[in-house]
């Protein structure tokens, strides 16, 4: 990192100045000043804010303006809670992560890991979303969640700790296909997010909130070749600096007798997808609205 960029050094300069802000003010209260610097970035971001906007409308087409106009401004609010909140979170010890948190659903994994075939954990940009994978370390063991670098050196030192400080490990999202069918067959766990778009040339459209939005398919055609069942899992704030963690139902990779791979990916897909919207509905603040997700 000694020949690493100008630009790094000064983003990371920064970067510990806010955590610094954030660590010397309670939890509650990080969570309140995330809160005013996502308020006042949906202000300044106007054209991220027309995006978010945007989305929303085709999401929930039946809405009026001003509903809209509202899920937008609490949208960028939302997020700027979520930054400080990962952050400032990085404070608590495995002791203190438990006592704040509420978990619901557990037994959903432990009786999809209960097959030995290991586990897909998906989530999605909901809610705290880096939260939401560390119960999962700290009551199941470690589980390799799958992301790409930052291309910060630093920053992306900071991140790694953040996500793996009780127990879980990272996976280079490129070419991990490999690792994750490793990991899988050793019986392990693999964390995934699905619900932003893939790269140009990459996946299959599905139906999200009616709108047909190109989607990954790693997940449904690593599903069904390692027959691992796929967990939803999200992660939310609660009131006084706490949060609730839910785990769903698994999502089975079955393949009817006469179903081609293509068309089972294609089902598993569309079933994973809604799974997100569901949770998304419940929450429709919590979502990263701002991502272009329809964009074409």
């Amino acid at each position: 990192m000694k020949n690493a960029p100008i630009l790094h050094r000064l983003e990371f300069a920064a970067f510990l100045g806010v955590k610094g802000v954030l660590r010397a003010l309670p939890h509650t209260g990080a969570r309140r000043l995330g809160e005013a610097l996502g308020t006042l970035s949906g202000v300044i971001l106007r054209a991220r804010r027309r995006v978010a906007a945007d989305n929303l409308e085709r999401a929930f087409p039946e809405l009026p303006r001003e509903e809209i106009e509202k899920l937008t401004r609490e949208s960028f609010r939302h997020l700027g809670l979520s930054f400080c909140d990962s952050l400032s979170c990085g404070r608590f010890d495995a002791v203190e992560f438990c006592r704040r948190l509420t978990l619901e659903g557990i037994e959903n994994l432990q009786q999809a890991e209960e097959r030995g075939r290991g586990v897909f954990v998906m989530s999605a940009h909901l809610g705290c979303w880096e939260a939401a994978a560390l119960p999962v370390g700290l009551y199941q063991g470690p589980m390799d969640v799958v992301g790409r670098p930052l291309d910060n050196p630093f920053l992306d030192r900071e991140l790694t700790w953040l996500r793996t400080r009780f127990g879980n490990r990272t996976l280079d999202k490129r070419g991990a296909a490999r690792s994750m069918m490793k990991v899988l067959r050793a019986g392990g766990r693999v964390g995934i997010l699905i619900d932003q778009r893939p790269p140009p040339g990459d996946g299959i459209e599905v139906p999200f909130f009616g709108v047909p939005s190109r989607t990954t398919t790693v997940l449904a055609r690593m599903s069904l070749r390692t027959e691992a069942p796929v967990v939803p899992v999200y992660g939310f704030p609660e009131p006084r600096g706490r949060y609730r963690v839910v785990l769903r139902a698994p999502i089975e990779p079955d393949r009817g007798s006469a179903e081609t791979e293509d068309e089972a990916v294609l089902r598993l897909t569309t079933l994973y997808l809604a799974a997100v919207e569901e949770e998304i509905r419940r929450h429709p603040a919590q979502w990263m609205w701002l991502h272009a997700r329809w964009k074409t």
